[in-house]
């Protein structure tokens, strides 16, 4: 065999197992970016429930999302940092998260405990579908344990939120809610 194809041969498997890490580093990096997104949307919408609600459970939970969610960033950052895991500046939310904020800071006050417990439910189901499929999917063993770890209090913050909406009058049910500005 020609020694150029023998090269050719033995380094395919090679170039096939760095196609395959590049696939993982991209569901990694997808799960980092949604993960602190959702830190950072849960973080400010804490820190406005806290200003604006009129209702002390309301703002006791923003209290806890701003707590907990800072808890979570900084743990995130810190397995980034040790695992030389890329980090692209500061958290911030996605477009869909900023409009949500941008909708809940010009909200009525009449209006607006029941739009921040209706768009607490709404993101705590989804953060607790990514932090699940990462956790039991995911590529990088270090993430995925920081899924697994995460996912109880993202469920515990999604049974508080749903408490509440039913409690400031909207539904108990959170299956596929929009949020209706």
């Amino acid at each position: 065999m020609p020694r150029s194809l023998l090269l050719a041969a033995a380094l395919f498997p090679l170039s096939f197992m760095a196609g395959a890490a590049a696939a993982q580093s991209a569901a990694s990096s997808e799960f980092i970016a949604k993960a602190r997104a959702t830190d950072a949307f849960e973080m400010e919408a804490g820190r406005i429930a806290e200003r604006r609600s009129a209702n002390a459970d309301v703002k006791a939970f923003g209290a806890m999302m701003v707590k907990d969610h800072t808890d979570t960033t900084n743990a995130l950052e810190h397995l980034l940092a040790k695992a030389k895991l890329p980090m692209d500046g500061k958290p911030t939310p996605n477009p869909t998260q900023a409009k949500i904020l941008a909708d809940l800071r010009s909200a009525p006050k009449k209006d607006f405990d029941r739009a921040y417990v209706h768009s607490q439910v709404s993101a705590h189901e989804e953060a607790l579908k990514l932090m699940k499929a990462y956790g039991s999917q995911g590529d990088n063993a270090d993430l995925r344990d920081a899924a697994n770890k995460t996912a109880p209090m993202v469920e515990h913050h999604l049974d508080v939120a749903r408490d509440l909406e039913f409690k400031v009058g909207g539904t108990s049910t959170g299956a596929a809610r929009k949020i209706d500005g």
